[in-house]
């Protein structure tokens, strides 16, 4: 049975981990947690999911959350620290995995490390220039990996673009507007944003993908993968809205809606300070899949997810 050990469990990707690597059994499951064990479980995780206290700044918790042999996930970002902690944690992850014996280390990283790219098809290895200091310290984060010695345990990387699905934050603040906010504010957003590529993953191809490469039998040569769902043809704004407000039945606007042209849209997004400021960039994940995977939720049944879980959760709040 393989051990899995994730760090990071209780965020957004790591719930519904958790949850598929318990439907499809065969795993060992391990998480790190700052809470107690009591209150992991009552928040998130049943009693078939081992539970170690500690920290991925405490070296000696790490100790005993790894065992040997395992595959060690981690999902883990001090978004409320600095560029410098961030390096410390997951320079103290790395000594751990490499005193530990793990045999493969899986990050999930980001898309947002291409920044201001200027590819228009994003690949692997298109040149990174971050802007936030979110994506630079993530990019940090990945050179810190990638530096490891090989022959302590394999690497790979994963640069999922903008995971939503339910209980995620992405598309939640679009759908609440879309229920909740001035219709004419919501032309104008339309009009302003129809042509931009919306660089949606479903969280579940992300865990799919996260699954996909821990179960890989050939070796993982510190090699980095994006998973998008960029392929899809309504992956952009105007379907997208346009599936939010069907899913909801609200009305459209009867007032045509006049499109900026691509070149303004850039702009705006430039001038909104934006990192990608290509409304037409998309990110290849053709690589991840040239090795095998196969996404199992389609775009827009993902989409169509998304709203039901909407529509029962979060319609009602104000």
């Amino acid at each position: 049975m393989k051990t899995i050990a994730i760090t990071g469990a209780s965020g957004f990707i790591g719930v519904h981990l958790v949850r598929a690597l318990l439907r499809a059994g065969g795993y060992r499951i391990r998480i790190l947690s700052r809470s107690s064990q009591a209150e992991a479980r009552q928040a998130a995780f049943p009693a078939d999911v081992e539970i170690f206290s500690g920290d991925i700044n405490d070296p000696v918790s790490l100790a005993r959350f790894l065992a040997p042999g395992c595959t060690v996930i981690n999902l883990v970002y001090l978004r409320n620290e600095s560029e410098q902690r961030n390096l410390v944690a997951i320079g103290n992850l790395l000594a751990a995995c490499k005193a530990g014996g793990i045999t493969r280390l899986i990050h999930c990283s980001t898309a947002d490390v291409a920044g201001r790219t200027p590819d228009r098809r994003v690949v692997e290895s298109s040149p990174c220039r971050p802007r936030s200091a979110y994506a630079t310290t993530k990019l940090k984060i990945e050179a810190a990996i990638l530096a490891v010695d090989q022959d302590s345990h394999e690497v790979a990387i994963l640069r999922p673009t903008a995971v939503f699905g339910p209980g995620g934050q992405n598309l939640k603040k679009l759908a609440h507007a879309m229920v909740h906010g001035n219709r004419l504010t919501n032309d104008l957003r339309a009009c302003v944003f129809g042509r931009r590529h919306m660089n949606l993953v479903h969280v579940d191809n992300v865990v799919a993908a996260i699954m996909f490469l821990a179960d890989r039998v050939n070796a993982l040569s510190k090699e980095v993968f994006i998973v998008s769902d960029d392929d899809a043809v309504s992956n952009n704004f105007a379907s997208v809205e346009r599936a939010l407000m069907n899913g909801f039945g609200l009305q459209s606007s009867r007032l045509p809606r006049v499109l900026l042209p691509s070149w303004l849209l850039s702009l705006t997004l430039r001038l909104l300070g934006r990192s990608n400021v290509n409304p037409l960039c998309i990110y290849d994940s053709g690589k991840l899949r040239s090795i095998g995977f196969e996404r199992p939720v389609p775009f827009d049944d993902g989409l169509s997810r998304y709203i039901a879980w909407y529509r029962s959760d979060c319609l009602e709040q104000p």
